[in-house]
């Protein structure tokens, strides 16, 4: 069978869009195979899930029928295979796991050539330094670079533990080889990805300090976003870390989310550290980060969150002042500990999340008009668009001004929006 066309749909966080591409590159290395960008052109289809949300399970089944009221093959890969296998094992012709990315061509060409489906059932017999073979920039400005699977915590609420299952660190030198590639290739944008960067090393005696340090020393212009961390690590490398975040290349960037405000609800998610705890961290880069663009996500409507903890919740986050808040409501996801507990219902969800939105919008706000008057480094990723130094939007108007994309230029804030600044390049 010659000439197979594929179609490749991938979904969910940043670790989620490297596996896609990796996915991606598996396949284009077999003749065999024709990777096309529409559904119906394809006889196979392969949809890489995400499983983080209820909403987003919902999203992924409905994908995956569609795909299957079009009488083509579907492969499921990603997040949904591994914790829900139950939901898609009948759904999809085959399952790949979220280990077995960068061997997708094969799983795929051993189905389709020879009639054959051998699923990996031994995760710990693969390799997963292989997966960053097949990692390739193509011409992108802005790249993923994960640096390990899976975790160290604990979260009582999260079903990516079940899929990704327990930290594994790929190995520092081949982490700096792939950037290296990245940056060689035109990359200039670096997205420092995993599940948890701060743990980044924990199985390997290594740090996540250590490897930011390393990329930053690479030949080149460009720059690196650190990915999300959770606080329950960062202690045991803040001082290495806040010293690393110095270095020009190194983006004035932290995603930490802190999911409550309260301690009891802190306690039950698991989350292992308390709010003082985290205030800490935050207050120590605050203070030594220039420009920080400091992002939090928060859970609203957790089992065991009553209104007083949410109330709690509201005000420290009012203390920490986030640039940006990621607010969702909990769903129940299977497998979790969570799941099992007493739910708030729903319209209290739905009416913490209205506060909540309310509240993050103003803080936004308030924090984008202190940038106004002040000149920051823009890597230019649009005709009208870049990325400033902390990863802030701005938008600018490059009629007349000789720009390039790619380039990095100064421009001038001159006005803020809720989520965005404008202003003007300087010549």
């Amino acid at each position: 069978m010659n000439g197979l066309k594929i179609y490749i749909e991938g979904y969910g966080c940043t670790l989620n869009t490297a596996d896609t591409n990796i996915i991606k590159n598996s396949i284009a290395v077999f003749k065999d195979f024709q990777i096309v960008q529409n559904p119906e052109d394809a006889d196979i289809i392969v949809i890489n899930t995400c499983a983080v949300r209820l909403e987003t399970e919902h999203r992924m089944i409905s994908r995956i029928e569609h795909f299957k009221s079009l009488n083509k093959k579907v492969i499921v890969a990603g997040c949904m295979p591994k914790a829900l296998k139950e939901k898609v094992e009948d759904k999809g012709d085959v399952l790949v796991m979220p280990k077995e990315a960068h061997l997708s061509g094969n799983i795929i060409h051993e189905y389709v050539i020879h009639n054959r489906y051998n699923p990996c059932n031994n995760s710990s017999s693969i390799d997963l330094n292989d997966k960053l073979k097949y990692l390739k920039p193509e011409n992108s400005l802005i790249m993923p670079l994960p640096i390990s699977e899976g975790c160290v915590g604990k979260c009582s609420y999260c079903i990516v533990k079940v899929a990704r299952g327990r930290l594994i660190s790929y190995d520092r030198d081949l982490l700096i080889k792939k950037a290296e590639e990245f940056i060689n290739n035109g990359v200039k944008h670096i997205l420092i990805t995993s599940q948890d960067t701060a743990c980044y090393g924990f199985d390997k005696n290594d740090t996540l300090p250590n490897l930011i340090n390393d990329i930053a020393s690479i030949d080149g212009e460009f720059d690196m976003r650190i990915g999300m961390m959770h606080a329950k690590n960062v202690p045991h490398i803040i001082d290495e870390l806040i010293e690393s975040y110095q270095n020009d290349k190194v983006a004035k960037f932290l995603h930490l989310p802190i999911q409550s405000g309260d301690d009891q609800v802190l306690k039950d998610m698991r989350r292992e550290y308390t709010v003082d705890e985290f205030i800490s961290i935050v207050n120590e880069f605050k203070r030594k980060v220039k420009d920080l663009n400091f992002n939090t996500d928060i859970i609203v409507g957790f089992p065991t969150e009553k209104e007083e903890n949410f109330e709690n919740t509201l005000e420290v986050l009012k203390k920490i002042n986030p640039d940006y808040i990621h607010g969702a409501k909990y769903t129940q996801r299977k497998h979790t500990e969570a799941a099992r507990l007493k739910q708030v219902d729903t319209k209290v969800r739905k009416k913490r999340s209205e506060i909540l939105d309310k509240l993050r919008r103003e803080l936004s706000y308030e924090n984008n008009k202190k940038y106004i008057g002040k000149t920051l480094k823009v890597l230019i990723t649009e005709k009208d668009k870049g990325i400033a130094h902390n990863c802030k939007v701005v938008k600018f108007n490059s009629e007349n001004k000789n720009i390039n994309i790619g380039e990095f230029r100064n421009v001038k804030i001159t006005d803020a929006k809720t989520f965005g600044l404008f202003g003007e390049i300087l010549d």
